[in-house]
């Protein structure tokens, strides 16, 4: 699967902009549609507001809670900088996502130990309570690097430093101006509707019979990204796109619920003796299983049929005639 923040990215960005007329200029009742560039950064600047709130609470706990609010708010903000990355400074935006996915898989390491304790904790089984204190040291470790992290970003203060970037114009190329300028409602009908239709094909290929683990995981990676995608242009469709982020957020959990699966029984096998590693690993493996045919079946259900996939293309191309400058992110 292609990285979100390659060059693949940048390219589908540059060509949604190259199509559009230099000198386009749409109104209604005499407001001027937003600007690529200024509805980009208007959002990016609200995410990175959340990301900052975020690692501030994480810095203090790093409860469950925590955890979970940190790498939401740090998928939107460096989702916001994959969707439009022309709008944003190269050098800035390329540190931003580095510490930033740094710091995600450190969240993810003790998410992973929270996952792995709640579900050998289900089993009840009776010789597991050395087990568990077991994966409670890994995860206090585990919290107590994720900790240094987030004291040690906060005090490179990068996010002023990307803003700075961002309000001076520093690292973007002429070739740039372009995009920037162009109307967002445009940008983002070609953007979802590639986007659209790379989500179908890929759904389809990940729920064939016989579909190897790794590829449905990267279709959980792709359903993710095209997700907070959708979230982040969400503004421009008034109401319109709150059912299929749901629809996708239903499909985002099965995934996700077999991915659980398959990183316990990954630090299961790292950390358990034999006794008790074939009986949990059985139990996993029976509920990978199942959660791999609920998810054929939902998606079935949701996204296999040629209707499906022309009312998603009908939905994202139609965007609001006029943006607003009230909140930008729900």
């Amino acid at each position: 699967m292609p990285d979100r923040f390659s060059g693949n990215n940048r390219h589908r960005a540059s060509k949604s902009c190259a199509s559009l007329p230099k000198d386009a200029n749409i109104e209604t009742d005499s407001m001027a549609i937003a600007t690529t560039g200024s509805f980009a950064k208007r959002q990016a600047d609200e995410l990175l507001r959340r990301v900052t709130v975020r690692i501030a609470a994480a810095a203090k706990s790093q409860g469950i809670d925590e955890m979970h609010d940190l790498r939401v708010a740090t998928r939107r903000f460096i989702g916001s900088l994959a969707a439009l990355p022309l709008c944003f400074p190269r050098g800035e935006s390329k540190r931003m996502r580095r510490g930033l996915k740094r710091i995600m898989a450190e969240a993810g390491a003790v998410r992973n130990y929270d996952v792995a304790m709640h579900v050998i904790a289900r089993l009840e089984l009776p010789q597991s309570g050395g087990l568990l204190r077991q994966l409670q040291k890994r995860r206090d470790s585990a919290a107590s690097t994720l900790s240094a992290s987030l004291h040690r970003w906060k005090a490179r203060d990068l996010p002023a430093r990307w803003r700075a970037a961002v309000n001076s114009g520093r690292g973007h190329r002429d070739a740039d101006a372009d995009c920037n300028a162009s109307p967002i409602q445009l940008t983002a009908k070609r953007i979802l509707s590639d986007m659209v239709g790379e989500h179908f094909r890929r759904g389809e290929a990940a729920t064939a019979k016989k579909t190897p683990a790794h590829k449905i995981h990267r279709f959980r990676i792709a359903a993710k990204n095209f997700r907070y995608t959708l979230v982040f242009f969400a503004p421009l469709y008034a109401d319109s796109l709150a059912t299929p982020i749901d629809r996708l957020k239903e499909i985002q959990t099965l995934l996700g619920d077999i991915n659980d699966c398959a990183t316990v029984r990954r630090i299961i096998k790292e950390e358990s003796d034999d006794d008790i590693r074939k009986t949990i690993l059985s139990a996993l493996r029976k509920r990978q299983r199942k959660k791999i045919k609920d998810f054929r079946d939902q998606y079935a259900a949701e996204f296999s049929s040629a209707a499906a996939l022309r009312q998603w293309q009908e939905t994202v191309r139609r965007v609001v005639t006029r943006t607003t400058d009230k909140h930008p992110l729900s």
